[in-house]
């Protein structure tokens, strides 16, 4: 990552001010015990560019993920199934079909006895705010000091452009329980997994995709972009 500061003299004091503290609650760990790609997400400028992605080109779908995903899944050749788990499947009805699975690694192999790797989850607490207009300046605000528990608050109504005199914030705050939803990224996990990764090799009609199946800190943009090369790359359409 290639940093630059007004002044060399601001860098450890601003990363110690900006990175620790929230580092921290974010992953559980501190900077210096991740992998450098953890910090290289984070763009850093010396100009006055308040946006976090540098994309020409940035927007929302007009009617939501939702309806994304939605519109995929209405399709003939598409069955929804709904609160079963995958491995309590009867094996035969599925030995024979292409299987996409975007869950944790570790979970598809756990018979093998490997150790398991290592997530972390979000808590949201939900705020409906009577009669103000909006909370904060802009749609995300993060907290990197040590005096709050949560890492952040969103605003949603700043992106949606709702008129409406109440809004709706919500505070996310890490944790190591609870649904999976970032890998974490050091040098344990990351060896670890190359362990599971070589497992998948061995398997048949079986297709590792996503963010827990890849163990990879995917944003919203490069998961959908690892989707679409990863089925360029295998599936003939």
């Amino acid at each position: 990552m290639d940093i630059k500061w007004p002044r060399q003299g601001l860098v450890k004091p601003c990363m110690k001010k900006i990175f620790k503290h929230y580092t921290f609650r974010q992953w559980g760990r501190y900077p210096e015990e991740l992998d450098a790609s953890v910090l290289a997400r984070i763009p850093v400028r010396n100009n006055f560019d308040d946006r976090y992605f540098s994309d020409k080109y940035q927007a929302l779908p007009t009617d939501g993920y939702t309806k994304i995903f939605e519109n995929i899944l209405d399709h003939e050749n598409i069955t929804i199934r709904l609160s079963c788990d995958y491995f309590d499947m009867n094996p035969s009805a599925v030995s024979n079909s292409t299987i996409i699975y975007s869950g944790p690694i570790d979970d598809f192999f756990t018979n093998v006895g490997y150790p398991k790797l290592e997530y972390r989850s979000v808590n949201f607490e939900i705020q409906r705010l009577k009669n103000i207009k909006f909370f904060q300046p802009c749609a995300a605000v993060n907290h990197p000091g040590p005096e709050t528990a949560f890492t952040r608050i969103i605003e949603y109504k700043h992106l949606l452009n709702q008129d409406s005199p109440h809004t709706t914030i919500i505070s996310e705050t890490t944790c190591s329980d609870g649904d999976p939803y970032y890998p974490v990224p050091n040098k344990r996990n990351m060896e670890l997994y190359e362990q599971y990764k070589a497992l998948t090799e061995k398997e048949r009609n079986i297709h590792f995709v996503g963010r827990l199946a890849s163990y990879k800190y995917f944003n919203m943009d490069q998961s959908i972009l690892n989707a679409l090369e990863y089925c360029d790359s295998n599936f003939s359409i």
